[in-house]
C-alpha cells in the first residue's frame, strides 16, 4: 500500500494498481473534515497503512480532506493557490474575493449599487444583491435545483470551501461537461470577466467542477458574481 496522505484524488488510483475502484468507492472514499491543515480534496487519511501489502480482494478506505463551512470557513493562505496564468492586480483581486467568500467581514471591491448573483447566466436563478445584503451569507443563497442537486446554492459557499485553492483564467468558463455552457448574463454582457474555477487534479468527474466568475466595470470592481457547477 503506498503512502497516499496529501496526494490530490485524481493521483490516488494509478497508484493503487491493481485495486479495483469500486473496492474503494464502495467501502469507505469519503471526506474529513479540516481546517487550513489540509488542502481540499487530497488524502488526509488511508487504511490499509503505507507499507502494508495488499491481498485480493481487499476494501480501502480513502477519506479527503473537505472545509465543512458550519464548522469552519477560514480564509486561509495557501502558498500555491491562486494557480494559473493571471498575476498581479487580478489575482490580488480574486484572493480579495476569497478571503471575503470566506469572512464577509473583510470586505471585497464590490460596485455601488446592485450587484448582480446568479447561477450561470441567471436562467437558473439570480438576484441583486444591495450593499447592505453582501456582507449577508443567507442572501447569497439562490436557487432550488440546478445540475442534478437540491440548493440553494452560494457562490461564496463554493469559494470558501475550495480553502483558497483554486485555478484563475481570465473569462467565463465552459460548464462540465461543456455540451451544457452558458454564456455571459445579459446584464453583465460586455464586461471584463475573471473566474475562479476548481483544481484539475482534485477533479476525477464533472460532478467535482465549480466555477464562480467575477464580472468587472471598467473600475476593476465587482458588478456581478456568476456561480457554475458541473453535472455527472
Amino acid at each position: 500500500m503506498p503512502n497516499l496522505i496529501g496526494l490530490p484524488e485524481m493521483e490516488v488510483l494509478p497508484l493503487l494498481g491493481g485495486v479495483r475502484e469500486e473496492w474503494i468507492r464502495d467501502e469507505g472514499w469519503s471526506t474529513a473534515r479540516v481546517r487550513c491543515e489540509a488542502r481540499p480534496g487530497t488524502v488526509v487519511r488511508q487504511k490499509p497503512a503505507p507499507g502494508t501489502r495488499l491481498e485480493r480482494p481487499v476494501a480501502v478506505e480513502i477519506r479527503t480532506a473537505a472545509i465543512d463551512l458550519r464548522e469552519f470557513r477560514g480564509p486561509c493562505e495557501p502558498k500555491d493557490g491562486d494557480r494559473g496564468p493571471l498575476r498581479g492586480a487580478d489575482a490580488a483581486l480574486a484572493r480579495q474575493f476569497y478571503r471575503f467568500a470566506a469572512d464577509p467581514s473583510l470586505g471585497a471591491p464590490f460596485a455601488d449599487g446592485e450587484v448582480w448573483a446568479g447561477i450561470e447566466d441567471g436562467a437558473f436563478a439570480q438576484t441583486q444583491l444591495g450593499a447592505p445584503e453582501l456582507a449577508d451569507l443567507a442572501a447569497w443563497r439562490i436557487g432550488t435545483s440546478y445540475a442534478e442537486r437540491s440548493g440553494p446554492f452560494s457562490a461564496l459557499d463554493t469559494t470558501a470551501q475550495s480553502g483558497g485553492y483554486y485555478r484563475l483564467r481570465r473569462g467565463v468558463p465552459r460548464t462540465c461537461p461543456e455540451t451544457q455552457s452558458t454564456g455571459a448574463p445579459a446584464e453583465l454582457a460586455g464586461l471584463r470577466a475573471i473566474s475562479l474555477i476548481a483544481p484539475r487534479d482534485t477533479m476525477s468527474s464533472c460532478i467535482q467542477w465549480w466555477a464562480v466568475t467575477l464580472f468587472l466595470d471598467d473600475a476593476d470592481k465587482i458588478r456581478g458574481v456568476a456561480l457554475r457547477l458541473g453535472s455527472p
